[in-house]
């Protein structure tokens, strides 16, 4: 993994007093010095996280029939995750709505129109996919599949981040003072800032094969990478 390191030094580098800093540095003695800087390390990671949803939609003139063949539907849905543990599962927003349905020289007919959805989310990619693919099957389309990076990986990464982004800020202090001509260096403050972005994933997404309808087909996704950044702020005093 390539760390890429930025070092951002303080316009100003010499005595500063109380009212000039934000950290309240008291008053520095005659002959020491003030320097702020600030490190950025950052890394791209793979996703590690798969999240699918899924949804069904119905429509009948009867609102009663109507529901009745979401809840039956989504009970399914439900039944095929029941054993698998290693993957989280949510129900998503449920609405039903009635509309005018006018078809081309006919009456209008006033119809209903419902949806439900179900999330998938787990690092187990395969489970995830092999679960989606099954519930396709009863009838459900793919709203949404993509990757993520988990929280825990995150964390992971910037805790090994924010050791390196410390030894390289004092490093840097340190480098500062020597080019002053002075050789000793006390951190005074020192501030972290955790980022993470998300980089797009690149993943696709079928409910059946092309080349053979009859074949059973899941869905298929690919993990892109998410950039995981740390930034460490110090205040030293060079004497």
């Amino acid at each position: 993994m390539k760390l890429i390191a930025q070092v951002v030094m303080a316009s100003c580098l010499g005595l500063a007093s109380l009212g000039a800093s934000a950290q309240n540095i008291e008053l520095l003695p005659e002959g020491q010095t003030l320097i702020s800087l600030s490190v950025t390390e950052k890394i791209s990671v793979e996703q590690d996280t798969l999240t699918a949803v899924l949804r069904i939609e119905s429509e009948n003139k009867d609102a009663q029939i109507l529901q009745r063949e979401i809840n039956a539907a989504m009970a399914q849905a439900l039944e095929r995750t029941d054993d698998v543990a290693s993957v989280e599962v949510a129900t998503g927003y449920y609405s039903v709505y009635q509309f005018n349905n006018a078809p081309q020289g006919g009456r209008t007919d006033r119809q209903w129109r419902g949806a439900q959805s179900i999330t998938l989310e787990s690092t187990d990619a395969q489970t995830v996919l092999e679960l989606a693919g099954e519930i396709q099957e009863l009838g459900f389309v793919m709203n949404n599949l993509s990757y993520s990076l988990s929280t825990q990986r995150a964390d992971e990464i910037r805790d090994g981040l924010m050791e390196s982004a410390i030894v390289r800020a004092q490093a840097n202090a340190e480098r500062a003072a020597q080019a002053m001509g002075k050789s000793d260096v006390d951190i005074a403050t020192i501030s972290i800032d955790e980022a993470m972005g998300y980089a797009q994933p690149l993943m696709m997404a079928r409910s059946m094969a092309m080349d053979s309808v009859a074949e059973k087909a899941n869905p298929v996704a690919e993990a892109g990478k998410s950039e995981v950044s740390l930034t460490v702020r110090i205040q030293a005093v060079a004497k």
